[in-house]
């Protein structure tokens, strides 16, 4: 790979002269005309540079990117499956190597190098797990109750739902103080009618039905009561009007 880069020259002839018999003026300049040269030839220098640099990306690079598939060698065969070392308990006065990994206060860690440091020092350890915080637990408190005390995380249950305190003393649930758990659920929709059952066995048999047996007549209040076969008597019938009817229709 050959890449022809060449710095372009001034083009200016009036520069090649200053450069030139620059040397022989140093003597005569002033400290202030010093700078100025020098800042000159910082700028020109700058210049060149950023010439330069524009014919490397612009040339140079392309042409190495395209030759690194050739470059590039086999690929390797996998590797083991990488793993962390089996977690210990850090102890004081213990030195611990560069990946070992540890358990402290809660969380686990691993060295960055050979150390004896505790492991909140961030650079000797890398935190691979924080230590969390313990949760409250939900505490179940039937159903709700209006002369009852309750306390964050209560849970009550009440027409069908069920509904978590957010702080102590909720007030009246429900209410701001309350957080719907979980709503009642609505009525599902009913299933297909299943295949009739097998006949049951014959039950025993049934006592004979009563039958009217006779009559008993109370003449003075004109009544006719049936007496049955079982001995009961059945609801006695009122015959005066009857007979009262039939004595206007015949006079």
């Amino acid at each position: 790979m050959e890449t022809d880069i060449r710095c372009g020259e001034p083009s200016s002839r009036a520069f090649e002269r200053e450069t030139t018999t620059s040397a022989e003026q140093w003597s005569n300049w002033t400290t202030s005309q010093i700078g100025s040269a020098i800042e000159d030839e910082r700028e020109r220098t700058f210049e060149l540079l950023t010439e330069l640099l524009v014919r490397i990306q612009r040339d140079v690079i392309p042409e190495v990117v395209a030759t690194l598939p050739a470059l590039r060698g086999p690929v390797g065969p996998t590797g083991p499956t990488g793993k962390l070392p089996i977690a210990k308990e850090w102890t004081c006065e213990t030195v611990f190597y560069e990946g070992s990994v540890v358990t402290y206060d809660g969380g686990s860690y691993q060295a960055l190098r050979d150390t004896g440091e505790p492991p909140d020092n961030e650079t000797h350890w890398q935190c691979l797990a924080a230590p969390g915080r313990d949760a409250k637990s939900i505490r179940h408190r039937g159903t709700y109750k209006e002369d009852s005390d309750y306390a964050a995380y209560d849970s009550v249950a009440l027409n069908g739902g069920s509904f978590l305190a957010l702080h102590d003393k909720p007030g009246r649930c429900p209410g701001p103080g309350w957080q719907l758990f979980a709503s009642p659920g609505k009525r599902g929709v009913a299933g297909e009618r299943g295949p009739q059952g097998e006949l049951g066995p014959a039950g025993p048999p049934g006592k004979d039905a009563v039958k009217l047996v006779r009559w008993t007549l109370d003449r003075a209040t004109y009544t006719a009561t049936p007496v049955l076969s079982d001995g009961s008597w059945g609801p006695p019938l009122e015959l005066r009007a009857l007979f009262e009817q039939f004595w206007d229709e015949v006079r």
